[in-house]
């Protein structure tokens, strides 16, 4: 995982924030991994969040 201060991605990263499997990159689509460390958040709101930023600011 990566520093808390710093964001990155990466497929099949495993030291990064945001990880891509390779077969979703191969493929085009798929699901991303967030390593971030999170033990005090409100899973709802991250969501919202994620897919406010990833899928609707398009």
């Amino acid at each position: 995982t990566g520093h808390i201060g710093q964001f990155s991605w990466g497929v099949a990263n495993r030291g990064s924030s945001i990880r891509v499997p390779k077969s979703v990159a191969l493929a085009g689509k798929g699901y991303f991994e967030d390593r971030r460390p999170a033990a005090l958040i409100d899973p709802y709101s991250v969501c919202d969040i994620m897919v406010q930023t990833t899928l609707l600011s398009a």
